[in-house]
């Protein structure tokens, strides 16, 4: 008898299937999550995401060294129904609390980690430009991250990039994001609780900061800001930026 971990939308349900076949763990998943067109993913030795289907059943099963079958489900998302940056950022329109940020970031690990993989090269791009603000936040993650053995890879990953003059940055706080989702998620929750103390500051800092709506999801701006090369005043979120031309597509963004 073989244990099937399901990780959905941050809870973890556990399953049990007599044979060790891809049609199994499908079942079982579907079992455990009636929801229908769900994505299946999987962690390899590399701590890459992986999608597991026929083809990739026998690396997973290797993966798994005779332990738990630890798969992540996700719903299918098309472009219309991705989460916009600024959607998730209008739950700290109040009073913004470590147990806030600590919720926020296990409810959108998943979301999260494909971000970071896809805006890595930017985190790049800022660690060069500003390494004396890039420098303390990523000393602070380290430190959050000493007492939980299960972060101690990606700790060892920032240290390394500390050392290195920040060289790494994005592909370390990537790998950082992917390690976050693969955890069950009481690990998850003690790392959000460890990082989100420091978090509240800075994200007070950012409340503080310009108020610039998205002509796209009328949201208020986190981040990056984009703005119509024509137009005196549109404004684009990285959300909607990436389907601009649904949004404004007589003007280049």
């Amino acid at each position: 008898m073989s244990v099937v971990k399901v990780t959905f939308e941050g809870e973890v349900r556990r399953g049990r299937m007599e044979e060790v076949t891809y049609e199994a763990v499908v079942k079982v998943v579907n079992e455990l999550v009636p929801v229908q067109g769900l994505v299946l993913r999987y962690v390899d030795e590399d701590g890459d995401v992986c999608m597991l289907t026929e083809q990739t059943f026998d690396d997973f099963v290797d993966q798994c060294k005779g332990g738990s079958l630890r798969v992540t489900a996700a719903g299918q998302r098309g472009r219309r129904d991705r989460v916009c940056p600024g959607k998730i950022w209008r739950h700290l329109r109040g009073e913004v609390t470590p147990e806030v940020i600590a919720e926020l970031m296990v409810t959108h690990a998943e979301g999260a980690a494909v971000m970071v993989e896809r805006k890595a090269w930017k985190l790049d791009r800022v660690a060069c430009w500003w390494p004396e603000k890039v420098r303390p936040v990523i000393a602070v993650v380290v430190e959050s991250l000493r007492d939980i053995p299960e972060m101690t890879a990606c700790r060892a990953g920032l240290e390394h990039v500390l050392d290195e003059e920040l060289a790494g940055l994005g592909q370390a706080v990537s790998d950082l994001a992917r390690e976050f989702l693969a955890q069950p998620v009481e690990v998850q929750k003690r790392v959000a609780e460890a990082l989100s103390v420091h978090l509240v500051p800075l994200i007070d800092r950012l409340r503080g900061g310009r108020r610039v709506v998205c002509d796209g999801c009328d949201e208020r701006i986190w981040g990056g800001r984009m703005k119509c090369l024509e137009c005196t005043d549109y404004d684009l979120c990285e959300g909607c930026y990436e389907k601009r031309g649904e949004f404004h597509g007589e003007h280049e963004v």
